[in-house]
């Protein structure tokens, strides 16, 4: 319950995470590709989503406006988007779902942002990205089986330039002691016999984060126990070379 009080108060009060997309062309955009609801909630509710906002946060910190910013599961670039608002012009995205991408270049026109948003599988690219300064991967990873992080720094970390970021979130292993974590979070009103599993496919503590990042060559540099409806952990990793 904490979490929840705690979400709901920084998105009153962080609104320059807010996308200034009017209410009426949202929806067009949405009628138009056929994307999920999903995407028009992520991007009217997106200050309240800390752990999305908080990891684009930190790469505007790092890095100056002419970097090389690429997301995985960018979805319909509401993050990518963001950037923009923030003064990024080097910006690329790939997501699986045709409709969401198709959402972002409508939406992409209505900015004036000239995001290079595709198609592809972002577990095994057909077209892998060059010479980036920094990599986003939230609310994406962890929700596909089989998926895994180390998955993430082997395919990407030759995409990096020498000291390049990965920023990501993932699910704290705190949320395993939670009462209905092996549930999906839609279902829990459901009998017992009717309720999907998570779909969280794995939980990782900070620690074993770390781990992971140094056996490929990176260090965390900046983690956050992020304060969400659901229990999780930001991170920027750094490649050491």
């Amino acid at each position: 319950m904490l979490n929840k009080i705690l979400c709901y108060s920084y998105g009153w009060m962080n609104f320059h995470h807010k996308l200034h997309i009017p209410k009426t062309y949202l929806q067009w955009c949405s009628k138009q590709s056929k994307a999920s609801w999903w995407h028009s909630y992520a991007i009217k509710y997106r200050p309240w989503r800390l752990h999305v906002c908080i990891p684009c946060s930190w790469i505007a910190q790092a890095v100056p406006h002419s970097a090389h910013i690429f997301e995985i599961g960018c979805g319909s670039g509401a993050n990518l988007l963001w950037l923009h608002q923030k003064g990024f012009y080097n910006l690329e995205g790939s997501d699986i779902e045709t409709s969401a991408v198709d959402m972002c270049h409508l939406l992409n026109s209505y900015y004036k942002a000239n995001i290079n948003a595709f198609i592809d599988d972002a577990l095994h690219p057909r077209q892998l990205p060059q010479n980036i300064d920094a990599l986003l991967s939230v609310n994406w990873l962890y929700h596909i089986p089989g998926a895994s992080l180390e998955n993430v720094f082997n395919t990407y970390r030759d995409s990096l330039k020498p000291n390049g970021y990965i920023v990501f979130d993932c699910i704290s292993s705190r949320y395993n002691a939670m009462s209905n974590n092996q549930y999906h979070t839609s279902d829990t009103r459901l009998p017992v016999a009717d309720r999907r599993p998570s779909e969280y496919t794995f939980r990782m503590s900070m620690q074993e984060v770390e781990n992971s990042a140094a056996k490929h060559g990176f260090s965390i540099v900046r983690k956050k126990e992020l304060r969400t409806w659901t229990t999780r952990n930001g991170y920027m990793a750094q490649h050491l070379q």
